[in-house]
């Protein structure tokens, strides 16, 4: 499943550049760098814990959805608009 597709793209707010997302194995490795650099609650957890065992597509999709969820109540999308 690490080749699974973003879709759309998730864009991070980054320094010096946004970040673009366009793969689970991505997203993982993001949820995982944040959780080293201090973001250690519940949700980044979960996070990280549901885009390692996504197993089907479905699990898969239902995964990304849960990160775009996360980085968009922590502040962190890129809006589609500036992407």
């Amino acid at each position: 499943m690490d080749d699974f597709p973003v879709v759309p793209p998730i864009v991070i707010k980054d320094t010096p550049h946004p970040r673009r997302l366009i793969k689970l194995a991505e997203a993982r490795a993001y949820v995982d760098q944040a959780m080293q650099s201090g973001r250690r609650s519940a949700p980044w957890r979960e996070a990280w814990h549901r885009l390692k065992t996504a197993k089907s597509e479905d699990e898969a999709i239902e995964a990304i959805g849960g990160l775009r969820e996360l980085l968009a109540e922590e502040n962190l999308l890129v809006p589609p608009a500036s992407a």
